[in-house]
């Protein structure tokens, strides 16, 4: 690895922003903007990990570095690593009393995102991880979606909520987090995510975080999170899925022994997992045979609904399909409309 830092670096920041970079040079710079331009009354610095890009990110990069060679710190991995050991590498070389993150394709919309999440910190000395609500923009309908915990109504809760985050009861956000790094220091095993090639790096961390520190939530939009482009959350290759899920189911099972009176791995709920995954994938692809394939593997570990029994019939399963796609066709010309109503003609 490539370390890339001025003599100017900031020597004690109050924060550290952690950017995960690869393959984006379209979003990149938005997302190094918007974080420069935060107005706050402490230093921060920022960490970008670029895990081997192979389009123009790192000249991209380096041009910031050198424009602000105060601020920014640049990790080059020397050959692809994944997004867990590259992004925990980064959170190794931070020296902030805070770590927060942005992803290489969003931004902060919110100019003082990190002098909030620092205030409340300072004052809840209980409180070691912390989210806020977020915008959600779709990059297809350029539609935005405001305060979008709220809007959809999520469950939120606080206090030590390790098993709501490993269950998926609640949701905390990765790219809108601030947390301490002494308590990442002290507990999170940096060394496992890099030997078991964690696919992620959010999801585990908070499971740990949370088992040792209060998770608190602040119902101010503080960034705006991209929907609709392909990603490691949104992937639409078969073999894709399949792969990022056979390094996840590792991680999952770590996680498991790694707090075997809290939680507890069962293989068989995460296969059928997966195999959700892998039919609704089938279902937007309009591929009928993969639909069958995955549905029959969820009847015969009993986890039945309409929508899975509809996957072996082909008559049902199209009838789902071009139902999806009618309501998608609707929404799309109820945006336009909407949009040129808003027009104004001279």
């Amino acid at each position: 690895m490539k370390i890339i830092q001025s003599e100017e670096f900031l020597l004690d920041p109050v924060v550290s922003v952690v950017i995960p970079s690869y393959n984006r040079a379209g979003t990149l710079e938005e997302a190094i903007d918007s974080i420069l331009n935060q107005s706050c009354n402490f230093d921060f610095e920022i960490v970008i990990g670029d895990d081997f890009s192979t389009d123009n990110s790192r000249e991209i990069l380096l041009r910031y570095q050198e424009k602000y060679p105060r601020n920014i710190k640049l990790l080059f991995q020397e050959e692809n690593i994944g997004l867990g050991s590259n992004w925990a590498i980064s959170v190794q070389n931070c020296r902030g009393k805070y770590i927060t993150n942005c992803d290489n394709d969003d931004y902060w919309h919110n100019v003082q995102k990190l002098q909030i999440q620092v205030d409340y910190l300072e004052a809840h000395l209980e409180c070691g991880l912390l989210h806020t609500d977020y915008d959600e923009l779709n990059v297809r309908t350029n539609k935005i979606i405001h305060n979008y915990l709220t809007k959809i109504k999520k469950k939120v809760l606080v206090g030590y909520r390790q098993k709501e985050v490993f269950n998926g009861e609640l949701i905390v956000f990765g790219p809108s987090v601030c947390f301490r790094k002494e308590l990442f220091d002290k507990y999170v095993p940096v060394d496992k995510y890099i030997e078991l090639n964690f696919p992620i790096e959010d999801w585990p961390t908070w499971i740990i975080l949370s088992k040792y520190t209060e998770t608190h939530y602040l119902p101010v939009s503080t960034m705006t999170y991209r929907v609709g482009q392909e990603s490691l959350s949104n992937l639409r290759s078969y073999k894709k899925v399949l792969m990022k899920f056979a390094k996840e189911k590792i991680m999952y099972k770590f996680l498991c022994d790694m707090f075997p009176n809290d939680l507890t791995y069962v293989e068989k709920d995460y296969d059928n997992h997966i195999n959700r995954i892998l039919l609704n994938l089938a279902y937007k692809k309009g591929d009928f045979k993969t639909a069958k394939l995955y549905g029959l593997k969820l009847i015969k570990n009993r986890t039945e609904n309409f929508k899975i029994n509809s996957s072996t019939n082909l008559f049902l399963f199209y009838l789902i399909y071009w139902l999806k796609k009618i309501k998608l066709i609707w929404s799309s010309l109820f945006i336009w409309l909407y949009f040129l109503s808003d027009v104004s003609f001279i």
